[in-house]
């Protein structure tokens, strides 16, 4: 213990010490602690020296959340998804169409799942604040272009989360968060739908959801006939709403959820107010009744691209029109992971989920990291990750983005202030890969720094990889801008290829 005059412990949400920093003097230095361990290390982070270093000073630390977490309040479950048909060939198709990225914070699904990491508020709901880096914390959302009918095209949101396809009616009721009228242009819609269904509203069924950041959408459903990425589907059960609590972005009216049937969000009667949570009818997802009427095999794909690209496309039946090679992909069974709230909260989301292989960290030259292990990090992972292109950054057990993050040149240091990581904007980043079915799939650098994202005290920049408390776990856009990704519904398993320089 000789020179050590001060240590701090960082705990993760179970109160277990996962990295310690230890002062020498006007010296700093941190490591990962040895009491603290996330699934099976392949090589140990820290020395024989180290450790008996560390059990002298136990006794005297003083104790710092790294990221506080209350009890979650959720519940999760992991099941494998079953396979009607054998993989759909990784073929070019037209039916692409182009995704517009929107940084807006708006993101549903990452802010349903940051609620979730963040657990519940002493009232029982989730809810997640306004966070320091809107554009960042607040997720990103894709649009997409669909067409109703013979109307003009609009632009809704993309969710791989939900499974309804819904539009803004013009005649629509917009209230605040305690149901307080408020004019339309606080929902912030894009166009708004100026029509009917071509064959009428269904009887005696009413349209429901809320998110879980509080939003809320009630209206009726109908058959209407929904134009995407030169696909038109006939007949399809879709929703328009007549009343909504919504924070728009302005552009997009409405949403395209491309999950599985079980999640759709149709109920009995014509009053929303008597809906009974779970107690839905299942209708067809647009994707779904695609499939079954031919319109395309059971897959989608995604290829995200980082800026300045517009956003990059989304596939249906094959890849989109990008560089990468179709025979390098690599296949691992689809998951999926149902996060389910007790009935008070009524919500429900399920998640295309994997579970990685796990994960390859090579230390830059002058890390704190790189004095301790040259040759890299290999760790073995058996944790479901989320995949969601709604979340920008990638969220990982507390001790791994620990790993990661001492792994930067000067490494990246946890401001408490805005509860993320953050290192020199000009820091050279470390080699980080996600190992699936025995293929590393390595993230570009520039995806582990981000420039525009500058916290005002420090000046030091977002990292690409934060600490995800008790999770859900995510392999957000910074992954997924490096990888095509295919959703191969029929075989249920994701299909990636590395898809890296562009």
């Amino acid at each position: 213990m000789a020179g050590v005059n001060a240590a701090k412990a960082y705990l993760n949400a179970n109160e277990c010490v996962i990295m310690l920093e230890l002062r020498y003097g006007s010296n700093t230095s941190r490591m990962p602690s040895p009491f603290c361990v996330w699934g099976r290390r392949e090589v140990m982070a820290f020395k024989t020296s180290s450790f008996l270093l560390l059990v002298g000073i136990l006794s005297s630390i003083e104790a710092s959340p790294i990221v506080k977490r209350s009890s979650n309040g959720f519940r999760v479950s992991t099941k494998s998804a079953v396979a009607t048909r054998d993989a759909t060939p990784d073929e070019f198709t037209d039916n692409h169409a182009t995704l517009t990225r929107r940084s807006s914070g708006n993101s549903r699904s990452f802010r349903y799942l940051k609620a979730m990491q963040s657990g519940k508020q002493d009232n029982g709901a989730y809810a997640v604040g306004t966070a320091p880096l809107q554009s960042i914390e607040g997720g990103t959302e894709y649009d997409v272009q669909i067409q109703f009918a013979d109307t003009d095209p609009v632009a809704v949101i993309l969710d791989t989360g939900s499974s309804d396809t819904w539009l803004a009616q013009s005649d629509f009721q917009c209230v605040d968060d305690t149901g307080a009228d408020q004019p339309q242009s606080t929902c912030n819609f894009g166009p708004l739908f100026n029509g009917t269904f071509n064959e009428g509203q269904i009887a005696n069924e009413n349209f429901n959801i809320s998110y879980g950041d509080g939003e809320t959408l009630t209206g009726v459903l109908g058959h209407e006939d929904v134009t995407i990425a030169g696909i038109k589907v006939t007949n399809q059960e879709v929703a328009l709403v007549n009343y909504a609590f919504w924070e728009g972005d302005g552009i997009s009216s409405g949403l395209i959820g491309l999950a599985y049937p079980a999640l759709t969000s149709a109920y009995a009667g014509d009053n929303p107010a008597a809906d009974v949570p779970g107690d839905t009818i299942e209708y067809n997802s647009i994707f779904t009744t695609a499939v079954n009427e031919s319109l395309v095999a059971p897959t989608f794909s995604l290829a995200l691209e980082r800026a300045p690209s517009s956003g990059g496309f989304i596939a249906f039946g094959g890849l989109p029109p990008v560089d990468v090679d179709n025979s390098s992909f690599v296949s691992t069974p689809i998951e999926i992971l149902e996060i389910v709230d007790d009935p008070q909260t009524t919500s429900q989301f399920s998640f295309y989920t994997i579970t990685p292989d796990g994960f390859t960290i090579a230390p830059a030259a002058g890390s704190r990291r790189f004095r301790h292990e040259r040759e890299g990090i290999q760790v073995t992972s058996d944790f479901p990750a989320i995949v969601d292109s709604g979340t920008t950054l990638v969220y990982l057990p507390d001790e791994l983005a620990i790993d990661i993050n001492e792994a930067f040149s000067p490494s990246a240091e946890y401001v408490e202030d805005e509860g993320a990581f953050f290192v020199d904007c000009q820091a050279t980043a470390p080699t980080f890969g996600v190992n699936i079915n025995g293929t590393t799939f390595n993230v570009n650098p520039v995806d582990l720094i981000f420039q525009s994202e500058v916290d005002p005290t420090t000046g030091l920049c977002l990292t690409g990889v934060q600490a995800g408390g008790e999770g859900p776990f995510i392999l957000g856009d910074v992954f997924l801008q490096n990888v095509v990704a295919v959703f191969d519904v029929g075989a249920a398993e994701l299909r990636f290829a590395p898809h890296e320089n562009y």
